[in-house]
């Protein structure tokens, strides 16, 4: 199975795994990590190449994170490679989507196709859908 790790400034990844507990149980092979202003962004990478290599088992790693061009995201992008991809925008729906993929399938690339395509589609305008019959 693949594993997922969740990297953001300050708390929001941890409140994602929170919130996704009440979604999808169990959470295995997942993991977050938060950065605060006063973090070393050199022992930030270090703690997320020890993370990396927690929840991997040979399937490869997901790390979701925050937003792109923030030091998580820059500092992530030293890990990546054939077996860790990295997805931007982090969201609830993001994570739901990829904890449901994981199980079916360990293409990574294949996988982050299908995930960034439904959290594009999460993202809905409800005032205009309501607005225009049930279609944004």
């Amino acid at each position: 199975m693949i594993g997922v790790v969740l990297i953001s400034h300050g708390d929001l990844a941890k409140g994602i795994v929170s919130s996704a507990s009440m979604l999808v149980s169990p959470l295995d092979q997942l993991t977050s990590l938060t950065l605060w202003p006063d973090d070393n962004p050199d022992e930030f990478q270090q703690k997320l190449e020890a993370a990396i290599k927690e929840v991997d088992t040979g399937d490869g790693v997901f790390i979701l994170a925050d937003m792109l061009g923030g030091t998580p995201s820059n500092r992530a992008m030293y890990s990546l490679g054939d077996k860790v991809r990295m997805l931007t925008g982090l969201s609830l729906p993001m994570l739901y989507s990829l904890l449901n993929m994981r199980e079916e399938s360990t293409d990574i690339a294949s996988i982050a196709k299908e995930v960034m395509g439904e959290a594009r589609d999460g993202m809905v305008d409800v005032n205009e859908m309501i607005n225009n019959g049930g279609e944004s």
